[in-house]
């Protein structure tokens, strides 16, 4: 199933905030749901931008494979575990006191259509550790109006917690896009991600993040 890709004016609302990447001072706990190689990418970026992470994935086996220092990243992996700020992890108690928390669950298709199930799963992980003022940013692959839709929907099903929202796709090239459900959601995401990236795309909203990273995805198919 494909989605229509968004028009470009609709895209040309974006804000671009070119930057120097802002040292992450004391740095923060940060969650990282899904240690896949998209998941790890994030848990590395984080990482060397001073942050502590957890690397959160339910499959035993993946987490196994991580401690053991084997992962797609090759010779990162060892160097995260040697900062002492990385720790993979299959259990939900090691969220605990994350104050941001990044989905990277994977979207599997299912006859042809994208299976939801593990993002909603991460979502009901994630929430009942939820915080006021924590910020939550979804980066798996979805529609657009996921984020403000059944992901959102999810959280709330289990917290009353009120925190940030955002999505961001994962990065291609040099900017990192990302659009919160509301303006002070944007704002937190985008001062979070300035830490890491030295240039952030702040969109109007979230379903303009999600409709860009398809745009971007079937530019890519077609090049």
């Amino acid at each position: 199933m494909s989605w229509p890709a968004p028009s470009r004016s609709r895209i040309a609302r974006s804000t671009a905030i070119a930057t120097i990447p802002e040292p992450a001072g004391h740095g923060l706990r940060v969650a990282v749901v899904g240690q896949d190689r998209t998941g790890l990418r994030l848990a590395r970026t984080a990482v060397t931008a001073g942050h502590t992470v957890a690397g959160f994935d339910p499959d035993p086996d993946v987490v196994a494979r991580l401690r053991a220092g084997r992962s797609p990243l090759g010779d990162d992996l060892p160097a995260m575990h040697e900062t002492g700020r990385y720790h993979a992890t299959d259990d939900p108690g090691w969220l605990a006191g994350c104050t941001v928390y990044l989905i990277a669950a994977p979207v599997p298709l299912r006859r042809g259509r994208p299976d939801l199930r593990p993002v909603l799963a991460a979502a009901d992980t994630v929430a009942g550790h939820l915080r006021h003022h924590d910020l939550v940013i979804l980066e798996s692959w979805v529609a657009p109006g996921t984020t403000r839709g059944v992901f959102q929907d999810a959280l709330a099903a289990r917290s009353s917690a009120r925190y940030h929202l955002a999505f961001s796709p994962e990065r291609n090239g040099r900017a990192k896009l990302v659009g919160g459900v509301d303006r002070r959601s944007t704002l937190a995401a985008t001062a979070f991600y300035r830490t890491m990236h030295d240039v952030v795309v702040a969109c109007a909203t979230a379903e303009e993040a999600e409709s860009a990273n398809l745009a971007g995805a079937s530019e890519r198919r077609s090049a």
